[in-house]
């Protein structure tokens, strides 16, 4: 018996210069793009970044409309009481199936990390 280990898979030397005649056929194959390209894709770049200050400085200040903000109480909101550190409070569940409130009643489990819940 043979007490040597075989693979399934042989493993193979690359071909002596394998390496550098590889890297010249990727280097002969991939087309350059001239260099007017570049140059255009600058100038490109350059006029939109100017056209975007331009807009910006000489636009008309629009008046702060009051009556259509928005103010948000996020320290009072229940729905951000675990992320601040609060103890949750109970909130009733509702449910609605094919536009038809149902009734949710929670289901006993013997894990207090597992909620299951029953629509009726």
């Amino acid at each position: 018996m043979s007490t040597e280990r075989h693979s399934a898979f042989t493993q193979l030397d690359p071909p002596p210069g394998g390496a550098e005649r590889f890297a010249r056929r990727l280097d002969e194959a991939a087309p350059r793009p001239p260099q007017w390209h570049r140059f255009a894709l600058a100038a490109a770049v350059g006029a939109a970044a100017v056209l975007a200050v331009a807009i910006v400085m000489f636009r008309e200040p629009r008046e702060a409309a009051t009556d259509t903000q928005l103010s948000v109480d996020v320290y009072n909101a229940p729905e951000f009481d675990r992320l601040l550190g609060r103890q949750a409070q109970a909130a009733e569940l509702t449910a609605t199936v094919n536009d038809q409130m149902v009734t949710v009643t929670e289901v006993a489990t013997q894990n207090t990390n597992v909620r299951i819940y029953s629509l009726n």
